[in-house]
């Protein structure tokens, strides 16, 4: 394994961590019960969904969001765990460029989800 390999595994890693983060913020905010108010900010945010003709997509968005960084996370952890059996040679799998790329890929779609939840 080399260095990048690793910069692109940890970077899928926060990307995820951050989705989820991000999803778990928006889900609590859309999810509001007037008993969950504890200052003057909670009721600002329940005044404003209850008086807002919005449709709620942001939360359908943070659920699909929340599995997808969850998916993202399995999908790392197999990718780590593929590379380590291979370093210890228990047999070749993808190329290590490949593994880096995807994870990149990943990385980046997490980021992307994470910024457009948080917009």
């Amino acid at each position: 394994m080399d260095q990048s390999f690793g910069a692109a595994l940890e970077r899928a890693r926060l990307a995820a961590a951050d989705l989820v983060a991000a999803a778990n913020r928006v889900i609590a905010l859309h999810t509001m019960r007037p008993e969950d108010v504890h200052d003057e900010v909670d009721t600002a945010v329940l005044s404003r969904r209850w008086t807002s003709y919005a449709a709620s997509r942001t939360l359908d968005a943070a659920w699909d969001d929340l599995a997808f960084a969850g998916e993202t996370r399995d999908e790392v952890e197999a990718i780590s765990a593929s590379a380590s059996s291979s370093t210890a040679g228990q047999g070749g799998g993808a190329s290590e460029s490949t593994l880096v790329e995807r994870l990149l890929v990943l990385a980046a779609e997490c980021e992307r989800r994470a910024a457009s939840l948080r917009a």
